[in-house]
Parts: structure tokens; sequence; C-alpha cells
């Protein structure tokens, strides 16, 4: 679940708040009671990394078959693992 952060456009209060993503923004300041801003922040979004995956993706776009050409250039399998064995 995301994390939200606010900010009381009266007394200047930032608090953040664990809501789905359907929940609606909340509007009022947990301290005063007046209107709250929600901000944008950076988030912390993350990406997998996976020599596995890197592989796969890589001897799927340089296949002798999908391609005609070998992820070295050749027109043919050269024997090595990279060349889409």
């Amino acid at each position: 679940m995301p994390t939200y952060e606010y900010e009381c456009s009266r007394c200047g209060m930032q608090f953040e708040k664990q809501q789905s993503m359907k929940d609606a923004p909340i509007k009022k300041c947990p301290e005063c009671g007046e209107e709250v801003q929600r901000l944008v922040s950076g988030g912390s979004g993350f990406i997998m990394k996976s020599a596995g995956v890197t592989m796969r993706e890589s001897r799927k776009s340089c296949s002798l078959e999908e391609t005609g050409k070998t992820c070295c250039g050749a027109d043919r399998k050269c024997g090595e693992s990279h060349c889409g064995d």
C-alpha cells in the first residue's frame, strides 16, 4: 500500500498516511481541522535486474531464427553460448 504525504494549508503540519490507491485523499488536518494538500513525492519504485532475465531477453532479441543474425552479427551459429545455443 502506498504512503501519501500531506501538508496543512493553515498550520503547516506535514504527515504521512498509508492508503489504498482507491481511497479518497485526506481533506482535513488532524491537528487543526483545516484543509490539507497531498504532496507530490518521488515515491520509492524499484527495478529488478537479473542476469537470467537479461540473457533470456538478449537471446530472444538476437536469435538466428527470429532476426536472421546472431547477437555477434553472424548469419549462422558460431557455437558460443551467447549466440543463441
